[in-house]
């Protein structure tokens, strides 16, 4: 039996997180519909949660200031001058997070502000970033030592070196892909993945148990099931950010260098190639090649027959012209008649050129038969509407 009530639902209530969850809600809602272009306003806009809250938390701590100062709690109140110390550093942290969120406004809306050899570099930008990695190493000793909370300050101070990491790929320092790049961040989400795993499989170990109370039992289930939804789904955005980021910088792509040793088994090449060195045979099923969706034969005829040998007609002609020039270098010599046009056009010249190779030497009665060759070919590509990608004038 499940129960609810509303007065342990007001005690463990967080107001602070609530707030900071909403308003990175809407920053994240803002931020991809203007990266995908389906809104026109200005980044201003789509920062305006972040600075929101951050006004909200700089607003809290001045109250809570003036208030401290016109009545400091007395000495014997330890707990109150612990929970102001950590107000004080948690205001301090916001300051660094509103640096950044403005320096990356900047960055987005005023960057051709800056010289366009001079722009403002994303190792820049993250610097007070790198400084809040640094400090929450700290914080997250001191909040151990005096029973706080310390989950954004953990996150921090794991998280520093993927922080480098991000700043150096903006900034084309590295070369390495996404995938790369988010290794610290796998890491520490693989890290939570087997943690909750662990976790549900205690939470199933224990609710089975009759050592404890029901309330408890219920304890572990709930939480294990809620750090399952917290965690699945940040492993599946960053697998599609990863995908998404690498297809846009072009390494999503296949590769066109091999990536397989040569020194294997001693082929001194890849494996392609030395098969079809060994077994020329395949050499012919290696150079087919398929065509999905094309047209078909009838597709590719021209409706008017007419049409279609008045084509061949005029690609023979051209043929023959070339034919001419080749056996005849010198340009004051007569030139061959011209060729009739017509249905008939392609026998007649076939014909000429035939009767033409028994008075002419070698090298003439290989160009005479390389010309023959592709008025063929181009005569067989007009009527099947099939690409030849070879040069079958040139065997291996």
């Amino acid at each position: 039996m499940v129960e609810l009530s509303l007065g342990v639902f007001f005690r463990s209530f967080n107001a602070s997180k609530v707030i900071l969850c909403a308003c990175l809600l809407i920053f994240l809602a803002l931020f991809t519909l203007k990266l995908d272009g389906r809104v026109t306003f200005s980044y201003a806009f789509v920062f305006a949660p972040l600075w929101a809250c951050n006004l909200i938390v700089f607003v809290g701590a001045i109250v809570g200031i003036c208030s401290f100062c016109s009545k400091p709690p007395s000495r014997n109140e330890i707990m109150m001058r612990v929970d102001f110390m950590a107000m004080l550093i948690t205001a301090t942290e916001h300051l660094f997070l509103c640096a950044f969120v403005s320096l990356v406004f900047v960055k987005l809306e005023f960057d051709y502000l800056f010289e366009p050899g001079y722009p403002l570099p994303w190792t820049i930008v993250f610097c007070p970033l790198f400084s809040l990695s640094i400090l929450s190493i700290g914080i997250a000793v001191w909040s151990l030592r005096h029973d706080k909370p310390f989950e954004f300050e953990f996150f921090y101070a794991i998280n520093i070196v993927q922080l480098v990491f991000i700043a150096f790929k903006l900034d084309k320092q590295v070369d390495w892909t996404w995938a790369v790049v988010f290794i610290p961040l796998w890491v520490v989400l693989s890290l939570a993945a087997v943690g909750v795993l662990y976790a549900l499989v205690l939470s199933v170990v224990l609710i089975r148990s009759r050592h404890f109370i029901p309330s408890h039992r219920r304890q572990h289930v709930y939480s294990a099931v809620l750090h399952t939804f917290f965690v699945i789904p940040a492993l599946i955005c960053l697998v599609l950010l990863t995908g998404k980021l690498d297809s846009m910088t072009g390494f999503g792509g296949p590769s066109s260098t091999p990536q397989t040793n040569i020194w294997w088994f001693g082929l001194r090449k890849p494996l392609c190639p030395f098969l079809l060195d060994k077994c020329p045979s395949l050499r012919t099923y290696a150079n087919v090649s398929y065509r999905v969706g094309g047209r078909n034969r009838a597709e590719n005829e021209p409706e008017n027959g007419e049409e279609r040998q008045a084509v061949i007609a005029d690609e023979n002609e051209e043929r023959d012209e070339a034919d001419v020039m080749v056996r005849n270098p010198n340009p004051q010599r007569p030139r061959v008649e011209e060729k009739t046009r017509g249905s008939g056009g392609s026998q007649t010249s076939s014909q000429g050129s035939q009767s033409g190779q028994e008075g002419l030497n070698p090298i003439e009665q290989i160009a005479s038969s390389s010309a023959a060759i592709q008025r063929a070919m181009a005569q067989y590509k007009n009527e099947y509407g099939y690409h030849w990608h070879g040069d079958i004038s040139q065997p291996d």
